[in-house]
């Protein structure tokens, strides 16, 4: 069932969100979302925090109103975004970056591949899912749940594997 999920880069929290807004009944779409907030980390660390938020369970955030969206990320999240920020071939490697290209990307012709989307069955609750995406850095796809809220939103609930490490790129991997 592989299929691409194509999009642009987006830099600006407002629209950022009319985007994300737009396509949030799809979770693959949150995850795509997600993975540019994360590539955003090295652009304008505000910003890329801002929009992680809205991705995420509100459990997972804390009020903060210097923030375009009125949070900031709790401690789990946090640990992510560093962690990002010391590996930014991580999100760029979902994202058309491979280890043979030095994990670049085009900002304007995203690609992130779909492998699988599977409802978890509850017998309360939200809806939940599990969806699996496939790094050009990683052996194996990588696992993500997402819930969907009372408004029809799916949001982030645990993405651990996504900051997995990725192979050196060639670049990388050349320089000794």
């Amino acid at each position: 069932m592989a299929r691409t999920i194509k999009g642009k880069m987006i830099t600006k929290f407002d629209k950022f969100k009319a985007s994300w807004e737009k396509d949030s009944g799809d979770p693959e779409q949150t995850i795509f979302h997600y993975l540019i907030a994360l590539t955003n980390i090295e652009r304008n660390e505000k910003t890329a925090q801002a929009m992680m938020t809205i991705l995420v369970h509100k459990d997972r955030t804390l009020e903060d109103l210097m923030s375009p969206s009125g949070l900031k990320l709790g401690r789990g999240q946090r640990y992510y975004f560093f962690h990002t920020k010391e590996h930014p071939n991580v999100p760029r490697s979902y994202l058309g970056g491979t280890p043979g290209n030095n994990y670049e990307i085009n900002d304007k012709d995203l690609k992130m591949t779909l492998l699988r989307v599977t409802p978890m069955k509850r017998r309360r609750g939200p809806p939940k899912v599990k969806v699996w995406i496939k790094s050009a850095g990683k052996d194996s796809p990588t696992p993500t749940q997402l819930a969907r809220n009372r408004y029809g939103q799916w949001k982030i609930i645990e993405c651990s594997s996504i900051i997995t490490g990725v192979r050196p790129s060639k670049e990388e991997e050349e320089d000794f």
